[in-house]
């Protein structure tokens, strides 16, 4: 099976053509994500015809696409975003892919592609109770019950669990709350953690044009107090993140993937002696790594378009 995946992420629209279960090629252009999604079509459609390359479209059978908010997948349309491609709730999707491909298009939120993916192709391979915990721009989650990712009538059930309320004393998030994960700990939260933190001005972070989680590492590996002190934050968020899913969807396996997973030594960070914490009722709950952390989400979009309806 040849299938055309395209994630549109917060940061990144990440593009692959794959094939029986592995990426053929791939490529990625700028999201501009809060300028709507209309915009960055005419370059989408030019990014996929130049990866899938001499051949074309030929033996493509179907068009994937991820989005970072809620979707309903049988009227293939998202139905929740916030700051993210927010005029697509308008747009028909499916009839886009038709005009532009040529092919028939599947639909799913995010964090869910990314847990399928890694059910089937990934490190939850032989799992069939998991749970997703995704660090990206945002923070997204996913639950599989008996290898079936929820579902549930507004689509939201495992999927909102970055908006648990971890602090009810914390900073607004970009949902109507405050104090979520994702507020406390995220891609785009980082700035503000960053900035807010006691020690910025004598830190190396204030010399920094961009403050993403690359410069972070850097900064942490050199002992700087500030950065020292932000990612020990964010660790404890996201294991409390970790833990709120184990106890509220008994999962086997909590899968942590997405692009703050390559920082260095984050994964022994989020894993150790997280056991100690878990209700003893729960049993062993393994903590994986996605093998590919920034492509989940294809993998996911890949199984998908072979299993429309899962």
């Amino acid at each position: 099976m040849k299938t055309i995946g395209i994630d549109f992420g917060g940061t990144a629209i990440k593009l692959a053509v794959m094939e029986d279960g592995r990426i053929v090629n791939q490529t990625s252009i700028p999201a501009f994500a809060r300028n709507g999604l209309k915009a960055r079509l005419a370059d989408t459609k030019q990014a996929v015809l130049k990866i899938a390359g001499d051949q074309g479209l030929k033996g493509v059978s179907c068009v994937g696409i991820s989005m970072p908010g809620i979707v309903d997948p049988v009227r293939k349309r998202p139905v929740g975003l916030i700051g993210k491609y927010e005029d697509s709730l308008e747009m028909d999707l499916e009839s886009w892919c038709r005009e532009a491909f040529g092919l028939p298009m599947v639909m799913e939120m995010d964090s869910k592609l990314a847990l399928l993916g890694e059910l089937h192709y990934g490190c939850a391979r032989g799992f069939q109770d998991a749970a997703m915990l995704i660090l990206g721009t945002g923070v997204g989650t996913a639950v599989a019950y008996q290898g079936t990712v929820l579902k549930s009538r507004h689509y939201t059930a495992g999927a909102l669990s970055s908006h648990i309320i971890i602090d009810i004393n914390g900073p607004d998030c970009i949902c109507s709350n405050r104090g979520c994960l994702e507020s406390m700990a995220s891609g785009w939260a980082l700035e503000r953690l960053v900035k807010q933190d006691p020690g910025y001005e004598k830190s190396g972070l204030s010399g920094e044009e961009t403050l993403d989680f690359r410069v972070l590492q850097k900064w942490y590996e050199r002992q700087d107090p500030a950065a020292v002190r932000v990612v020990r934050h964010c660790v404890k968020a996201w294991r409390t993140g970790i833990l709120n899913l184990i106890h509220a969807y008994d999962p086997e396996a909590v899968v942590l993937s997405g692009g703050i997973m390559n920082f260095e030594g984050l994964y022994e960070m989020l894993s150790e002696g997280i056991q100690d914490d878990i209700w003893g009722c729960c049993g062993s709950v393994e903590i994986r790594k996605a093998k590919d952390p920034e492509n989940s989400v294809l993998y996911g979009l890949h199984y998908l378009c072979g299993h429309p309806g899962v």
